[in-house]
């Protein structure tokens, strides 16, 4: 009786980690199509837009010092690869349900991004590992930022 006891046991144990393994394999994938659908590349990837999205994964969500300037100041597009990994997943998903960054971000878009997606999304960026440097520090509008940068006018 012991050993049918012991088996189920290990078997239950296999069972709950091929399932894990299953889940984390499904949710990188769908972090992944997250990524791609979202448009998260076409700001925090650098050249992503202008190489019609073929860049290597490897290059991914490194940031952007390609400056956004408005009449707000100039933005730029952040190296997710660092910043997400600064959160924990519950303080990016509530991060991503509540910030507001500056423009061209689109946020609003983000808050309405459930929070299984946004779960996804941490751990794919995650997967990624560590990479690249900060993009440069938010510069207000009554400075000249260093180039490069677009303008662009907000329409309000």
């Amino acid at each position: 009786m012991k050993t049918a006891n012991a088996c189920i046991a290990a078997a239950l144990v296999l069972a709950s980690a091929g399932a894990a393994a299953a889940d984390t394999a499904d949710d990188l994938a769908r972090g992944r199509y997250m990524v791609l659908t979202g448009h998260c590349n076409n700001c925090h990837t650098a050249g992503y837009t202008a190489k019609q999205g073929d860049v290597p994964e490897k290059e991914w969500l490194l940031g952007n010092a390609v400056g956004f300037r408005s009449e707000l100041g100039t933005a730029y597009a952040s190296n997710l690869r660092l910043t997400v990994r600064s959160f924990t997943e519950a303080q990016w998903v509530a991060y991503a349900k509540g910030a507001k960054p500056r423009p061209p971000m689109p946020w609003w878009s983000v808050h309405e991004t459930s929070e299984s997606d946004l779960r996804a999304m941490y751990s794919f960026i995650v997967s990624l590992g560590a990479a690249g440097q900060p993009v440069p520090a938010f510069v207000p509008a009554d400075r000249e930022p260093a180039p490069p940068y677009e303008v662009r006018r907000l329409v309000r």
